[in-house]
């Protein structure tokens, strides 16, 4: 197999591990995608604005639109009033949400862990830097 540059690498290695992560998230009918909104959440323990999950997610506030709302469809999350800007909304988790949360985060965990362990952490740590790297050359 041909070398690959480092953009197509990296491409590449999202769109297999989305692929190798989906059965994992089927289970419980989330995509890997709507899992990360869905980590966000719990992770962060309030409600986000919309805006927020997508910068945390690298991706566009109208990709991140799509995504909620598939989610609330789902009754994984909902939206509810921004106390501090009447004209804005955040988002939460639904118990429901929270309880797809708390069963997939063992096995998502177990599932990275088996993936590399610690001959992962020097990769994770490059991904980082050049994911650092890249938000500071485009906040500039």
């Amino acid at each position: 197999m041909a070398e690959r540059d480092l953009v197509t690498g990296v491409v590449q290695l999202g769109n297999l591990l989305t692929r190798r992560l989906a059965p994992l998230f089927e289970r419980q009918n989330v995509t890997p995608q709507q899992w990360f909104v869905l980590a966000a959440l719990f992770e962060s323990g309030e409600p986000m604005t919309l805006a927020a999950v997508a910068r945390s997610m690298l991706v566009s506030k109208q990709n991140m639109t799509g995504m909620v709302a598939r989610l609330e469809h789902l009754g994984l999350v909902e939206r509810i009033d921004d106390p501090a800007d009447l004209r804005a909304s955040r988002i939460r988790l639904t118990r429901r949400g929270r309880g797809v949360v708390e069963k997939l985060r063992g096995p998502y965990r177990q599932w990275v862990e088996e993936l590399g362990g610690r001959e992962a952490r020097p990769l994770t740590h490059s991904i980082n830097r050049l994911i650092a790297q890249l938000q500071q050359t485009e906040d500039e």
